[in-house]
């Protein structure tokens, strides 16, 4: 027979295992961020292709057009150490890069981390002042 400061016991572990779950899933212990790409390919040929994932979270693959962006919103892990990827396709030209690394997420601008996809390379909103910085070349 299980006595009464046992059976408390487990309640008291149950009950703060709910608390728990309910922190991590809430974003009430680490920030939630988004990540957005954007095209800014030029009209025409401008269909770009890409998949995004992370260890855990499959994002998807896309295909967006001129002008149209495509994002997701996620809470940071509380071992931050949360990465993001995608790879992009246009035309001919591709590129894999990381969208989003813990160590690194005081560059996204308030919690919003968004890249620019152009026809000379791919851009990212610095988070110090607004502006868009080129990170990577096509391929």
């Amino acid at each position: 027979m299980i006595s009464k400061t046992i059976k408390n016991l487990l309640l008291l572990i149950i009950f703060i295992s709910a608390i728990f779950f309910q922190a991590i899933t809430s974003c009430s212990i680490t920030h939630k961020y988004e990540v957005q790409v954007v095209n800014r390919l030029p009209p025409g040929d401008n269909s770009l292709y890409l998949h995004c994932a992370s260890g855990n979270n499959e994002v998807g693959r896309r295909t967006i057009y001129a002008g149209q962006k495509f994002g997701w919103k996620f809470c940071e892990n509380f071992m931050s150490n949360t990465l993001f990827f995608c790879h992009l396709w246009w035309g001919s030209k591709n590129r894999a890069f990381n969208v989003f690394k813990s160590n690194h997420s005081n560059d996204c601008n308030k919690y919003v981390c968004i890249w620019s996809v152009r026809s000379d390379g791919i851009y990212y909103q610095n988070g110090y002042d607004g502006k868009f910085v080129k990170k990577y070349d096509w391929n």
